[in-house]
Order: structure tokens, then sequence, then C-alpha cells
């Protein structure tokens, strides 16, 4: 009995054994069944995400063409994509291609658009290169021409400067003295005359219209007419020395009165010095004469006509004055009282002329001294910030 039911249970183990095995072998087997459905689904929809893909980037090349064609580039390149790459971008995580394509897109404008704009750069460069020469050969130009104009009126300052009187002449008939000669420009329509007939010094100081080259035409004119008249003259009358260069001045011109025709002339102070008798003639066309003696200013007032056309013409008055040991003369033109000046930039006036007369000879200095104390003055007025606005003259003489 033992034996028999050893085999039956024997039997038994190796029946449910084996049942285990097959139910096992089944399990596994429908395991790997859903394993393989599951790799099949998820191929499934790796495709479909992979023709999405490809079929957005078909659907953005032809956007791209088109918009390509609109703005007329000439770029026909299309961005594509191989099937690789796709799937290398979704693993790395990239899954709108669409701004891959809007950033290639975008920079290859923003190049088009360098390459335009470098281009006119480059252009303006050339243009601004061409007009720098242009200019560059008109400054030589002007330059050169410049440099001719201004050797020619230095050479017409030698010629102004040879008419005028020696520092010997002068010296000879005027012991103390000083003469203040300022042109503004190179050459002056500002001159001084001085000429000895028997005892007697003519002397003069002048004021032609305008300044620089024109002033000086007629600068020459004047002392070609002053040394003509005195030549010629008998008795020496300062007021009809004025009357006959008036005369001169208005045939050489051709003035005649009429409207629109030239007004130029010249403004004069003329003395005439008897040294033997210590007497004086003066006459003068718009210019004074000042005496300064015992601290005072005498002024001989001029007349009120030009040497030249006028329209309200009269003869020129004449003035005998006595003169007295250390008297100081002085005859000038305008161009010292009309300087612009000052803190308020105004004119330096007759007044403050006639101030700074008195206030220098009350200290009875020598008339060079003179001289370089009003040449300073009217330096020291004009300052940095005034140029020069006409020429200065001024003569000043001590009675020995």
């Amino acid at each position: 009995m033992s034996i028999l039911t050893n085999i039956i249970l024997v039997s038994t183990i190796a029946i449910v054994f084996t049942i285990i095995l097959v139910i096992m072998y089944y399990r596994l087997k429908k395991t790997k069944t859903d394993n393989n459905l599951i790799n099949d689904a998820e191929n499934e929809n790796n495709n479909d995400e992979i023709d999405e893909l490809k079929s957005e980037i078909k659907r953005q090349n032809y956007i791209l063409n088109d918009y390509r064609k609109k703005i007329g580039t000439k770029n026909k390149t299309e961005i594509r994509f191989t099937e690789e790459q796709i799937n290398k971008a979704q693993k790395l995580g990239v899954k709108n291609v669409s701004d891959i394509l809007n950033e290639k897109e975008s920079f290859e404008i923003e190049k088009q658009k360098f390459k335009i704009n470098n281009k006119k750069l480059w252009e303006q460069s050339i243009a601004i290169h061409k007009e720098k020469e242009r200019i560059d050969k008109l400054r030589i130009e002007i330059e050169a021409r410049h440099k001719e104009i201004t050797d020619s009126i230095k050479y017409a300052k030698r010629i102004q400067t040879a008419l005028l009187p020696s520092e010997k002449l002068i010296e000879e008939n005027l012991n103390d003295y000083f003469i203040l000669w300022k042109p503004r420009d190179i050459v002056s329509g500002d001159f001084y005359w001085l000429k000895q007939v028997d005892n007697k010094t003519i002397l003069t100081a002048a004021d032609c219209t305008g300044h620089g080259v024109p002033g000086a035409f007629m600068s020459m004119l004047g002392i070609s007419f002053l040394n003509e008249l005195v030549n010629n003259m008998e008795k020496l009358k300062a007021s009809q020395i004025l009357d006959m260069m008036r005369e001169l001045v208005k045939t050489s011109l051709d003035q005649s009165g009429k409207k629109n025709e030239s007004k130029d002339g010249m403004d004069m102070a003329l003395c005439i010095i008897d040294h033997e008798n210590n007497k004086m003639q003066f006459s003068g066309a718009n210019n004074p004469l000042y005496i300064i003696r015992n601290n005072e200013l005498i002024e001989i007032k001029a007349t009120k006509n030009p040497i030249g056309i006028y329209l309200k013409e009269k003869p020129f008055e004449n003035y005998d004055v006595e003169l007295q040991k250390e008297d100081v003369l002085y005859i000038f033109s305008d161009g010292y009282v009309d300087q612009m000046g000052g803190k308020k930039g105004r004119k330096f006036m007759k007044r403050n002329f006639k101030e700074l007369l008195l206030k220098m000879h009350s200290k009875n200095i020598e008339m060079k001294t003179a001289g370089e104390i009003l040449d300073k003055t009217i330096l020291d007025w004009m300052g940095t910030e005034h140029e020069q606005i006409d020429d200065i003259l001024i003569i000043g003489v001590r009675i020995n």
C-alpha cells in the first residue's frame, strides 16, 4: 500500500509541475506578444510624427519660396532636412521646425540688408573721397591765387611807401614830431604828404574814400595832384590848394553830380607852416586841426565839404594862425576816433581822443612818446575781440 501511495504521490506532483510549466510558458508568450504590440504601436506613432514633420517642412518650404518670389530675392535654395536630421531633432526635443525656418529666413534677410547697406556706404565713401580731392584741388588753387594777389599788393605797398615823404625830409622840416600810420590792410587809403617851398612847410593828412587797394589808388592820385599844384603855384594858400584839388578829382573821376555816379574823393587837413614868422595857414576838408596850448585844446574846424563831388558845394575856408613856442599841432583821419572797442564795443569817439591828448601833454612828454601812447591806447581799446575797421593816421608836431 505504501508503494502504491508513493507512486500516486509522485504522479500527482509531476502532473502539477507540468501544469505549472505550461501556465508559465503561455504567460511568457503572452508577455512577448504584448511587447511586440506595444513596439508596433510606438513605431506607428513615430512614423505618424515623422510624416507630420515632413508635411510641415514641405509646407514651410512652399511658404518660403512664395515669400522669396514676393521680395524678388534671387536665392532659390530651399531649406530641407533629411529623415535622419528630423529623427535627431526629435530626439533632442526640437518640436517646432517652423521656428528654425523663420530664424534662418530672418538671418538671410538681415544678411541681404547688410550687403545692400555696405554697398551704399562704400559708394558714399567713394563719393566723399572724390569730393575731398576736388576741394583740396580748389584749396590749392585758391591759396596760389591768394599768394599771387598778396604779393602784388605787397609790391603796391612798396610803390605807395616810396611816394610818401622820406624820413630824412620830414626830420629836416619838423624837429619834434611823430606819424602814426596804421593801414587796415597792406596798403592804405590814408596818406600824408610834406613839401618844403622856400622857408615854408606844407603838411597834409588825407583820408581817401575806402581802404585797401581802392583807397591806395585814390591816395596816389591825391599825392600826384598835390605835387602838380604846389609846383605850379606862385603864391601858396591852403584853401586854394583844396579848391583846386577838388576840381582835379571831379575831372579825373568824371563827376558831374548825376545820379548813381561815383562819389569818391577824400577828406584832408592841410597846414602851411611859416617858420620865419611863426605863422600858419590851415584849411580842412571835413578834417579839423587841434592845437594843444597851455594845457588847453583849441579846435580849428574844417569846411564840411569833401574833396570831390558834393551836393552843397562851397569854397574851402582859409585860417591864419599865430603860432607860439611849444604849441603842439594835430591833424588826423577819422580812423582812430571811429575804431570799435572797449567793454561795450563802441567807437573811441572824439571826446576821448581830446581827453587823451590833454592828459598826455600835461606831462610835457616828447612827441615820439606821445605817438607810442596813442598806438598802445588804441590797441588796448580794440583788445582781442575787435579788428581794425579803417586806416588810421595821426600826425603830431611840436613848434620849437
